[in-house]
């Protein structure tokens, strides 16, 4: 077989393998709480006194469905289930998991993004507009 790769190419161990599928799961992870966070910051940090009456109701808008966002992600608990196989050294074991995990939330970027709400629901009775 020309393509055929030899044995003695492949000396990755499972623990660096393993090491390595861990790396990267944290790194997943990682990322999608900064991009949860780096939005809520966004909001945060928005002049909505300077916008128009259309681009404060969106805003509005945009603040009700984060806090909606954050307050899910951390009451609903997960259930993970695992199975896996494999061989090493001429060895084939079998593995079997389940996890159960209720997620940490960030308190108190929700009561932020709360009083937030509650500022963006004033400038809003100011300019005699209701969401």
């Amino acid at each position: 077989m020309p393509f055929a790769r030899p044995h003695s190419a492949c000396q990755y161990s499972y623990s660096s393998l393993m090491t390595l599928g861990l790396y990267l799961l944290l790194m997943i992870v990682l990322a999608g709480c900064s991009a949860h966070a780096s939005r809520t910051e966004e909001l945060l940090t928005t002049d909505f006194q300077s916008l128009d009456n259309d681009s404060l109701l969106l805003h509005y808008y945009e603040v009700e469905d984060q806090i909606r966002v954050t307050e899910q992600r951390r009451s609903s608990p997960r259930v993970s289930l695992g199975l896996g196989l494999g061989s090493f050294g001429g060895r084939s074991s079998v593995g079997a998991g389940v996890g159960v995990s209720t997620p940490v939330g960030q308190t108190e970027s929700g009561a932020d993004l709360r009083a937030h709400r509650n500022r963006v629901r004033l400038e809003l009775q100011k300019r005699g507009l209701t969401p």
